[in-house]
């Protein structure tokens, strides 16, 4: 069954790389001794930077390693208790207080691979409302009295919006007021008027900027420079008791990965997203190759020290997490390097020019 017929509709996201996609005849083909595929629950999303699985789907590059997935479209963060219980091998967190709080709290996972690093590109900007933008709101300097929407209280977008306002001498206080909401409400806030600025991800913000509602500030990687944004967990059980089985999802999961950022696929690969999203074509093609394309690392490499440094000193000072779990605690690179002695290393080299900027008139 395919992917997109599993899950329910969600929008978001965006980055992109080009590399030479590692075709799925670089791995052989595995599956269970019965002959039977091995069975792998995935928690996941219908968005546009899961795009690495609907292809991995669609092109039987798990098919190949003998993998079935089954889906589930559940809250990724009320997952992670679930499993915490080995019920869920695989979910998709952000890192930030929530994961770190569960690994914190003794929860049975641990992060194995990069899902979204913001080197040249973002999944989301902070807009503004085009009737403000054309009264002088062009800057986040001049965001100070104004209304601004984020997603929650100790958030990314909390943080974001914070490291944003620091550049220009101001704090949250500055604002007129903070106003949370989910990404579809902000968008509706600012068709109404009801907020002056918030943050949106893709393919929502795209929305806003082609009918005009609003203009573009900055881009999220604009804030956070290469920031380690999303995550993929497994279950220590899934690891310790069917590591073989994890290892071919890995490599499933990264010719995806290698696949979706070769420019040389783009019709396929805005194809399969636009069906497996419901996202029109005209919308996915149109983020493709901007600053708005979801970015992976393609040998799955998670960015640890961003994490651990000012992102993290963030959570700490302002009591979203009490202490700051050793790396060893999170983060599990062995699934990643035995998926790399079968399908290799590929150079990863970020050039931000080779990406255009998303700005529709």
């Amino acid at each position: 069954m395919k992917l997109r017929k599993s899950l329910a509709l969600v929008v978001a996201t965006g980055l992109l790389f080009g590399t030479a996609a590692c075709s799925s005849g670089s791995s052989e083909p595995a599956a269970s001794g019965s002959g039977e595929p091995d069975q792998v629950a995935v928690n996941s999303l219908n968005i546009v930077g899961m795009g690495p699985l609907f292809i991995a789907e669609e092109k039987g590059f798990f098919e190949e390693q003998g993998i079935e997935n089954s889906y589930t479209d559940a809250d990724i963060y009320a997952q992670m208790a679930v499993q915490s219980q080995g019920n869920v091998d695989v979910n998709i967190p952000g890192l930030g207080g929530a994961f770190f709080n569960a690994i914190n709290q003794n929860l049975n996972l641990v992060a194995v691979a990069d899902r979204n690093q913001y080197t040249c590109t973002a999944d989301s900007l902070l807009v503004v409302r085009t009737e403000q933008y054309d009264a002088g709101i062009d800057s986040v300097a001049e965001l100070a009295g104004k209304n601004v929407a984020i997603l929650a209280r100790g958030s990314s977008t909390e943080y974001w919006l914070s490291r944003a306002l620091a550049e220009e001498g101001l704090t949250i206080d500055d604002l007129g007021a903070l106003t949370t909401l989910g990404y579809p409400d902000i968008a509706n806030a600012l068709k109404t008027g009801a907020v002056d600025a918030g943050f949106l991800a893709q393919p929502i913000g795209y929305g806003v900027l082609a009918d005009g509602t609003a203009k573009r500030l900055l881009a999220t990687y604009e804030i956070v420079p290469d920031e380690q944004q999303g995550l993929i967990t497994m279950s220590t059980k899934f690891i310790e008791e069917r590591g073989d089985v994890a290892t071919r999802w890995m490599v499933a999961w990264l010719e995806g990965v290698r696949y979706y950022m070769d420019p040389a696929n783009r019709d396929e690969v805005v194809q399969i997203i636009a069906e497996s999203t419901s996202v029109p074509v005209e919308t996915v093609d149109a983020l493709y190759g901007t600053d708005q394309w979801p970015y992976m690392n393609p040998n799955g490499e998670v960015d640890t020290e961003t994490a651990m440094n000012e992102d993290g000193a963030w959570l700490v000072e302002n009591g979203i997490v009490e202490s700051l779990p050793a790396v060893d605690k999170w983060y599990d690179e062995s699934v990643v390097a035995s998926a790399l002695e079968i399908v290799g290393e590929v150079d990863n080299e970020r050039t931000c020019s080779d990406v255009t900027r998303l700005d529709v008139p």
